[in-house]
This record gives structure tokens, C-alpha cells and sequence, in this order.
């Protein structure tokens, strides 16, 4: 895997046990590296992990790192951690979660999921798309400043109109610090 990121988008996977802070792990990204756990999760919980497995990162973070734009918006966010106050590495999170974990695209009239959090739950995927989930249009200002409960299935998701467009405002957001 490591071999054909280098190749389509020069990111590159490196191995962590457990949860990694959040200054930390986001600005990883920076260096166009993802932090990636190995262990999978128990057999008699599929729908959930409380941490992310492997499961999780190759199912749902892997291929999106194969979108040179998303690739780029990634590299935003780690280099924005490494210079970010306190308070926007809080909103940086917020960002991430809304996103490359909760994230969902338009696509040709369809809202798809991309978001590794969705990819890597069916329980989380199939509760994305019913009348439980308030789904928005992305609004930067809106995101940075929305709370969300990681151990509840998401009660609100946003909606992208493009990784490029992703990526464009997040560049000027981190450009603003």
C-alpha cells in the first residue's frame, strides 16, 4: 500500500499502537504520513470500534489518500496543527471529524460517504442515510465550531461539493493563521 500511495499522491502509512494526541497525529499529515494502527477489531463488534483498526484505515482512510486533492486538504490540516493555537487545533479537530472521518460528497445529484468513519461502521453507513441524520451543505465557519460526541452514531454529517473545493477553503482557512 505504502508503495502505490508514494506513487499516486507521495502520502505514506506509518505504524502507531493506540490513539496518538491530536497536535500530534494531525501534523503528521503535514509530511504527507498517516498514522496507522494494525490491530483489528473483536469479532463480536463489528459495527464499532472505540479506536481505529485496520478495518478502519484501509477501508476507509487508505483510498482517499489515492485523490490528489484530498491528499493536498490532508497535508493542510497536518500543516495547520503544527502552527495552530489551542483553540484552532480545536477547530482543525472539528474539521477532521466532519470530514475525513464524517464526511459526505456530492457527486452527480448523489450524496456519497467518504468519510472513514462511515466506510469502515455499516452501522454508521446505513444511519448516514436515513431521516436520524441531519445532513448540511459544508460551511467552513459552521464546522470549525460544531461539538460532536465521538461515541454516539452522528446525529449531524456535511455535505462537500468537491475534494478541490475542500481543499481550496481549507488552504485559505490555514493561510489565515
Amino acid at each position: 500500500m505504502n508503495r502505490r500511495l508514494k506513487e499516486l499522491t507521495g502520502f505514506r502509512l506509518a505504524p502507531i499502537e493506540g490513539l496518538v494526541e491530536t497536535r500530534g497525529f494531525l501534523s503528521w499529515l503535514s509530511y504527507r504520513v498517516m498514522l496507522c494502527t494494525q490491530y483489528i477489531r473483536h469479532h463480536s463488534h463489528p459495527a464499532y470500534t472505540p479506536e481505529p483498526d485496520i478495518v478502519h484505515e484501509s477501508i476507509g482512510h487508505i483510498p482517499m489518500f489515492t485523490n490528489p486533492n484530498f491528499a493536498d486538504f490532508s497535508q493542510f490540516i497536518g500543516h495547520g496543527a503544527r502552527i495552530a493555537t489551542d483553540q484552532q487545533l480545536e477547530q482543525l479537530g472539528r474539521l477532521y471529524w466532519f470530514t475525513v472521518e464524517f464526511g459526505l460528497i456530492e457527486e452527480n445529484g448523489e450524496t456519497k460517504a467518504y468519510g472513514a468513519g462511515l466506510l469502515s461502521s455499516f452501522g454508521e453507513l446505513e444511519n448516514a442515510f436515513t431521516d436520524n441524520v441531519e445532513r448540511r451543505p459544508f460551511d467552513l465557519d459552521e464546522v470549525i465550531n460544531t461539538s460532536y460526541e465521538y461515541s454516539e452514531m452522528q446525529p449531524l454529517l456535511y455535505v462537500i461539493p468537491s475534494y478541490g473545493y475542500l481543499k481550496d477553503v481549507t488552504k485559505r482557512y490555514i493561510e489565515s493563521f
